[in-house]
């Protein structure tokens, strides 16, 4: 059923795409096509203001400060100046605009630049003409030059290959960078261009969706119609290669290109740190509202007790209003207890965070060429979630193995040739073997069954081969070694040279591989010297060929399948190849259904599968072929890395079971201790009882420590029952599981498994691969890693993060991830901390200036106290925090399970730095009030007031928060020293100017050197910095000498150089057949 999609503008959804007219440009611009013009931008010079001031005023926390910069603009309820709200939340806007606008533009830049390349475009005359991509339409027809991109989807007409053949680069739509065969119609392909113009005829196309590989449609030329499939129609964003041009007519144009179609937005994800943030405002807000309340109350009583005891105060307004107006006054006064650059601060540190997993010369291929072998950073907000990872779900192919096959072994004929990889089965050719024959169909399957395109290597003029599956060049390399070479591809034949005799086949069709066919077929008929006739060539996975073999050849059948067994033990991958002879009138019969399939335009994939199983059956068994695909480098030490840092590892894979459990044990995934559930079910019964006889097994009683690990393999038919009938067992199981390996599983299945365990177990799901065939299953996990392979890009793309190998996920997630949720998480609850400290100052002094709502600090220092005054601290916290290095880190991964569980940022320890921040503000206002209580006298003879306190509080209360800062730092360097010591000094020299410019700072006259040489302002700024900052020094030393953490003991013995004792602890424990994953929180402080 197509797809409903609104075409053209107009306001009816149409499930039909308008006929494509040939050289009627007049009847073309009645349909109404769109416009070619790409547009990627979110603004335009008219719309930016305020559009961009919309999008962020959908933030709640946004909203909350335009209400308090509203109350501040009303003097009489305002107890501060409007520039104390105005000017923060105008830097925290103007930065937002400035980085959406700046990113906004690097956008408009380059779609100016798409839209204005020049392309020909053939006139009514046949010259052709230069023409702007933007200013193409529906119907032109245009001339593409070789390396030249196309410019809209287009159907090819012509080229300048025999044939209509055109040699196509789709590395801008799916990564893939080899090239691929796309023809012309049989109608036009060997048409003069110079005829074009002449002829008449219309293109129907389905309705544009956003399937790379799929296209249906019809091309009527002087009255014939011709079927079109994803062959015909070359996309915009490839490129064409090895062919001087092409020429075809534009069908779809701009946003209803397949380019366009696929261009959409990530699904949003959410860090847990973030959600656990935005509950947080919600309750500090609430406490907020709590401390605003209670001091309404008591200003209602207050003023209302005042009218008739404190005459002295003049209030000559009703209490009722008195009290209305202290409610916003102190709404507006308490609302500094929320940080207002917080989330820019966050947004920021997190992209730069991103740039440092970019820069990291341990996750490039080169480490002297990192922006170009470099990983890629797609989604930051997620860059904390990394350190809370409980589950990884891995693909295999092309995730853990190189994905380079090569071609090692076959069995033909029932006969295993251990030696094909070198050449073997040319010697048997040679040498007459009686089996010679069977080998020679052998090797023209696999010559001539594929879709390999072959190249010429341009630096050393080679024959090389190039094609979208890896499998497929290894066996075109493989027939080669054994003397059949493929040469040349038309539509109409295939040439190889079969010991040194070349061959031509006429090509009659092709059936072609799917995921869901898992087989290709080609029918061809062969030359007069193979006996003529039509035969069909066939290979594919075992699994999907074994049903379509002839009856009979029982012995050859089971030797074969003995020797795939045999194979798939040494980790091979493994197909088996068939064949079939056909007659021309059974061949005429199917050929008349087949082409009523593939010209259809409605449901053709289906129609052409049905007709294809009509021609896909009583294969004879020729042999089957092994294919190495060996490990990448490290998997087996990042697997090991990873499952000592308490993360659960599944390797899920479409191989046989034999192949995935030997990969399971070479990569340390499976251990030969272990105990390993092995689950093939038939039934769901089946699959019931013997899940269920492994939950009474393994679950009645609590596992010990020593109890071997559990492994459980479960192949994909028994996975559907698992999951759909009986989830609850296979969870109870899997969660005792130390690592599960899935093979024969679907590409569905794969983001149901994710789906499975991360609706279930409410832990962190991360899920990596290569191919297009891992997007749903990345795009389901909490955080999704794409692998750059030779599969291309579809994963890369799709994913959160992209990197280069597996064993960079080590470092991703251990190292970066880890720094990143320590760094998050002490930049909010210390941004919380210096806020509440600070501000709940003004709640203490509600109670000393009879509930008011007057404020005790300068309104410049109020204003400046987020932006510089306690903002670049944390800034740089955020971005430089070590506690151990990352070598320490990868040396000893078990310190990972540190921030796993998350409690460095938990309602409990923002909870506690709540705490710390109340008492902290008892400690600036109260300190003030016991020591300036007797109003002290100067040697001039005037005494303090409320302005020469609030400066004392104010200085205090900063110095001490910025010093807070300085105590959790782990890791300084030249940047932090300046954050830190620079923001008090960057304090000092404002105070200092303001009390020299009485014009513009009247109340601040003089108040630098009044307080500064007050002695009891000293003895409160050393009492306040003992009271509030001893406690913490002492409690971290107490703590560190009697309950050290793993990575504190990691971090001294790095510090005095005695990691060595550390290692020796380390092997000693091993040595005792401890638990690797509960070494280092075990080790003795006296080691280190």
């Amino acid at each position: 059923m197509p797809r409903r999609v609104r075409i053209l503008g107009r306001k009816k959804a149409l499930t039909s795409y308008p006929k494509v007219l040939i050289n009627d440009p007049t009847g073309n611009r009645k349909s109404r096509f769109p416009s070619n013009q790409i547009t990627t931008t979110k603004y335009t010079l008219l719309n930016f203001l305020p559009k961009n001031l919309f999008e962020q005023f959908r933030r709640v926390t946004n909203i909350y400060f335009l209400c308090i910069v509203i109350i501040t603009l009303i003097p009489a309820i305002s107890p501060l100046t409007p520039w104390t709200s105005i000017l923060p939340l105008a830097f925290v806007l103007g930065t937002t605009a400035l980085k959406e606008g700046y990113e906004d533009f690097g956008r408009y830049k380059a779609d100016n630049k798409v839209n204005n390349k020049k392309y020909y475009v053939m006139k009514r005359d046949g010259t052709f003409a230069k023409k702007t991509s933007k200013s193409l339409v529906v119907g032109d027809i245009v001339k593409i030059m070789s390396d030249q991109n196309f410019p809209s989807d287009i159907v090819p007409l012509v080229s300048a290959l025999d044939d209509g053949v055109c040699f196509v680069e789709t590395a801008q739509l799916d990564g893939e960078t080899n090239l691929k065969i796309y023809k012309a119609p049989v109608a036009t392909n060997s048409m003069d261009p110079e005829k074009i113009p002449n002829i008449t005829g219309y293109v129907e196309a389905e309705v544009p969706n956003h399937r790379l590989y799929n296209f249906v449609g019809t091309l009527n030329v002087e009255g014939e119609t011709h079927s079109l499939n994803y062959q015909n129609l070359l996309l915009r964003g490839a490129t064409l290669r090895n062919t001087e041009w092409a020429i075809g007519v534009v069908v779809y144009t701009g946003k209803y290109t397949k380019l366009s179609l696929n261009q959409k937005l990530p699904p949003s994800k959410f860090s847990t740190v973030e959600r656990r943030l935005n509950k947080a405002v919600i309750g500090i807000f609430v406490f907020k509202m709590g401390c605003v309340i209670s001091m309404t109350v008591g200003s209602a009583v207050f003023n209302h007790e005042g009218i008739r005891d404190n005459w002295y105060l003049d209030i000559d307004i009703s209490a009722s209003y008195q009290t209305i107006r202290d409610f916003f006054s102190y709404f507006a006064l308490l609302s500094f207890m929320i940080p207002m650059s917080l989330m820019v601060t966050l947004e920021v540190v997190k992209v730069i965070q991103g740039k440092f997993m970019e820069w990291d010369k341990r996750m490039a291929l080169d480490p002297d060429d990192v922006a170009e072998t470099g990983m890629a950073v797609k989604t930051t907000n997620l860059n904390d979630e990394l350190a809370l990872v409980k589950y990884i779900f891995s693909d295999k192919t092309g995730t853990l193995t190189e994905n380079r096959m090569i071609f090692q072994k076959v069995s033909i004929n029932g006969v295993i040739y251990h030696e094909a990889g070198k050449g073997e089965l040319k010697t048997e050719l040679k040498s007459g073997s009686e089996n010679a024959e069977a080998i020679r169909d052998f090797l023209v399957n696999l010559s001539i069954c594929h879709a390999a395109v072959p190249d010429v290597d341009e630096e050393t003029g080679d024959l090389v081969y190039k094609s979208q599956s890896p499998d497929e060049v290894a066996l075109c390399d493989g027939s080669r070694l054994n003397g059949f070479t493929f040469k040349t591809r038309t539509q109409t034949d295939v040439t190889i040279e079969a010991m040194g005799e070349t061959i031509s086949f006429e090509t009659l069709n092709v059936l072609e591989f799917t995921s869901d066919r898992r087989r290709m077929s080609v029918i061809v008929r062969l030359p007069e010297s193979m006996g003529g006739g039509i035969r069909i060539y066939s290979k594919g996975a075992d699994s999907m060929m074994l049903s379509l073999l002839r009856d009979g050849d029982d012995d050859i059948k089971q030797k074969t399948l003995d020797d795939i067994e045999l194979f798939c033990k040494e980790g091979l991958r493994t197909l088996i190849l068939g064949y079939k002879d056909v007659t021309e009138d059974e061949y005429e019969e199917w050929n008349t259904v087949f082409h009523k399939a593939e010209t259809a335009l409605e449901d053709r994939d289906n129609k052409i599968d049905e007709a294809s199983k009509l021609m896909e059956r009583d294969f004879i068994i020729i042999g089957a072929t092994a294919i190495e695909d060996k490990l990448q480098d490290e998997v087996p030490e990042t697997i090991y890395n990873l499952l000592r840092a308490g993360i659960k590892v599944w390797v899920i894979t479409g191989d046989k079971q034999a192949t995935a459990i030997n990969i399971g044990h070479s990569c340390k995934l499976l251990k030969d201790s272990m105990e390993i559930m092995v689950c093939n079910a038939e039934s769901s019964d089946e699959c019931r009882d013997l899940l269920k006889s492994y939950v009474d097994r393994y679950c009645a009683h609590p596992r010990k420590r020593s109890d071997p690990e559990l492994g459980l393999v479960i192949d994909g038919h028994t996975l559907n029952y698992a999951l759909e009938e009986h989830a609850q067992h296979f969870l109870q199981i899997t969660k005792l599981c130390h690592s599960v390996v899935c093979c024969r599983v679907t590409p569905i299945q794969k983001a149901n498994i994710v789906k499975l365990i991360k609706e279930n177990t409410h832990e962190v799901c991360l899920s990596i691969g290569d191919g297009a065939n891992d997007v749903s299953m990345i795009q389901e996990a909490h955080i999704g890693v794409g692998i750059y392979g030779n599969e291309g890009t579809q994963a890369a793309r799709s994913a959160d993060y992209a990197i280069r190998q597996f064993r960079h996920l080590r470092c991703l997630i251990t190292i970066h991830g880890r720094y990143s949720f320590l760094r998050n998480s002490g930049l909010i609850q210390y941004s919380i901390y210096k806020n509440a400290a600070a501000f709940l100052v003004q709640f203490w002094y509600g109670f000393y200036s009879g509930y008011s709502a007057n404020t005790i600090y300068d309104d410049l220092i109020i204003t400046l106290f987020n932006i510089i005054f306690t903002s670049v601290p944390p800034f740089f916290y955020a971005i430089f925090e070590k506690d151990i290095e990352p070598d320490i880190i990868d040396q000893y991964p078990e310190v990972f399970r540190r921030v796993q569980t998350g409690y460095q940022f938990s309602y409990s320890s923002l909870f506690v730095w709540v705490l710390n921040a109340i008492w902290h503000s008892i400690i600036f206002f109260f300190g003030g009030v016991i020591l300036l209580g007797n109003e002290p006298f100067y040697g001039n003879g005037r005494s303090t007031g409320l302005r020469v306190m609030g400066n004392m509080v104010s200085t205090i209360a900063i110095t001490i928060v910025i010093l807070k800062c300085a105590i959790f730092t782990n890791h300084w360097n030249i940047l932090v020293h300046c954050g830190i010591w620079g923001s008090i000094a960057a304090y000092f020299l404002v105070f200092l100017v303001e009390s020299y410019i009485p014009a513009i700072f009247r109340n601040q006259y003089h108040q630098f050197v009044i307080c500064f040489q007050s002695p009891m302002f000293w003895l409160m700024f050393l009492v306040a910095i003992f009271v509030c900052l001893v406690p913490d020094i002492f409690g971290k030393f107490l703590q560190r000498e009697l309950y050290p953490e793993d990575w504190q003991i990691l971090q001294e013995a790095q510090q005095v150089k005695t990691l060595d004792k550390v290692d020796a602890a380390l092997q000693r424990k091993l040595a005792a057949d401890k638990n690797p994953d509960e070494i280092v929180e075990e080790l003795d402080p006296e080691d280190a």
